[in-house]
């Protein structure tokens, strides 16, 4: 069996965190081994602790979720950010992936929903909250559109543009290779041609672009 995903949490609600800890209690592929109470005590912990994944609310005394989520995409990198609050507010969403974090979950989601997001968060993908995240492709498509230009139309086969309509869905690479009948890894390998044609730095950002250049369908307005 391998080594459990290593979990700080840090929310100034003692509940909350308590509360965190019993929803994976039946999850032993996920281990948390510090938590904090603040932003600053979340960046300390996981400078010492060097976790897989650090769990972040945004709004926390001393350094918010946000702060903390920007000093340890300096400071560690290799720590996979992920915001778990109750504002479903798209600017926060937007400052939250601008922070380097890489999920966006929100406290009233199910517990399925928040296992599916750290597993997919561990495999090296994104997990944002589906409706909050449609909002914010909207915006950035509008912001951005002048920029799209029909070279990269035109750059995209027909099987990419299926797989970027799914990423932009909020498809995994798993879910976009069982709607398309491919393995994970092939649709890996599509996701990731998509994102360097576009000249993305990431799935949310190729999304975007999709979005802008009109080979998304307008389910984001």
């Amino acid at each position: 069996m391998n080594d459990p995903l290593r979990l700080v949490i840090a929310d100034d609600h003692e509940v909350t965190r308590t509360g965190f800890v019993a929803l994976l209690a039946d999850h032993p592929e996920f281990a948390v081994v510090g938590q904090a109470c603040n932003g600053q005590e979340a960046v300390t912990l996981c400078e010492t602790l060097h976790p897989d994944i650090a769990i972040l609310d945004i709004r926390m005394p001393v350094l918010n979720g946000l702060g903390a989520a920007r000093l340890m995409q300096q400071r560690l990198p290799a720590v996979k950010v992920v915001i778990f609050t109750m504002d479903d507010s798209t600017d926060h969403l937007e400052a939250a992936i601008s922070a380097g974090a890489v999920g966006y979950l929100l406290k009233d989601a199910r517990r399925n929903e928040v296992i599916d997001s750290l597993r997919r968060v561990a495999r090296g993908e994104e997990a944002l909250n589906g409706a909050v995240s449609a909002r914010l492709l909207r915006r950035m498509a509008d912001r951005n559109a002048g920029a799209a230009t029909l070279p990269a139309l035109e750059i995209l086969t027909a099987r990419e543009r299926q797989v970027l309509q799914l990423v932009a869905s909020g498809c995994s690479n798993r879910e976009i290779g069982l709607r398309l009948g491919i393995t994970t890894g092939t649709a890996k390998a599509h996701v990731e041609r998509v994102i360097a044609k576009l000249n993305a730095a990431d799935r949310t950002q190729a999304a975007v672009r999709g979005v802008a250049l009109g080979l998304v369908p307008g389910q984001w307005s």
